[in-house]
């Protein structure tokens, strides 16, 4: 396994979620951490909030 590459798709997962997340004025870190654990559920979780608010 290459750990370093692994780490670094991790980081980038967290660090999209983050950027959205500030963008949708959503908390930032949660959001990094989140994505950085979870990825592609958190992913998700954030599309259908992000469609959600765009409904209201």
């Amino acid at each position: 396994m290459n750990y370093p590459s692994e780490s670094a798709i991790l980081f980038l997962f967290g660090a999209f979620c983050a950027l959205w997340a500030q963008n949708t004025r959503r908390n930032a870190w949660l959001w990094f951490f989140l994505g950085m654990c979870f990825n592609v559920i958190t992913l998700m979780v954030l599309l259908s909030k992000n469609s959600a608010d765009k409904r209201v």
